[in-house]
């Protein structure tokens, strides 16, 4: 009995299961839809789950207190500074910035920026490119008189915030921002399939 009350004074929870012990650690909200986030780990017996624990707590203690505390928006900004491309490549990327990431992720810390929140950030888009997740289902455009539909963002739009995101992010890896890119976990998102192709 004091063994279970001192596991559930711990950060985290450790429960028992048919294949060992499933290890739970809470690691914040969801800054798109606020809802909590928990990572898991499986451990095939006791003293593995309290490792897997202490290092789940570990990960989650980085993301919260970070070596910097700069945020996705100004590594944006400072990636801008540097990147070597051309004018017409940096006047769409600077739209795509302001139109997507930034709204998105601007104010997030860039170490608290992981592969699970850029993965529905791409799959909100697949939905609707206004990310509305049905609440703009009545929603009429003052502009036009329409009601909203939803259109999802193409590929290519999609493979743009994608390679926006990947330098833009490594080189806060090489600025001593981050310890690591989430970038490199992520599938750039598909090609378009060109029109003769398509069924």
């Amino acid at each position: 009995m004091a063994n279970t009350q001192s596991t559930r004074r711990q950060r985290g929870s450790i429960r028992p299961n048919g294949a060992g012990f499933q290890v739970r650690v809470y690691a914040g909200s969801d800054p798109l839809t606020k809802k909590p986030l928990y990572l898991h780990e499986q451990a095939a017996t006791l003293p593995e789950a309290e490792k897997a624990r202490t290092r789940l707590l570990a990960k989650v203690d980085e993301q919260r207190h970070p070596k910097g505390k700069i945020t996705v928006a100004k590594v944006l900004d400072q990636w801008m500074d540097v990147a070597r491309i051309e004018e017409s490549t940096r006047d769409r990327y600077v739209i795509a910035i302001d139109q997507y990431l930034k709204p998105t992720f601007g104010d997030l810390q860039a170490a608290k920026l992981g592969p699970q929140l850029i993965e529905l950030f791409y799959a909100r888009l697949t939905r609707c490119r206004e990310q509305c997740e049905g609440k703009l289902a009545d929603r009429i455009d003052p502009a036009t008189g329409q009601r909203h539909e939803c259109r999802p963002l193409s590929n290519a739009y999609l493979r743009r915030l994608h390679y926006i995101l990947k330098p833009a992010l490594q080189r806060a890896v090489v600025w001593g921002y981050l310890s690591s890119n989430p970038m490199d976990a992520i599938q750039a998102p598909p090609e378009d399939r060109p029109w003769c192709c398509r069924p």
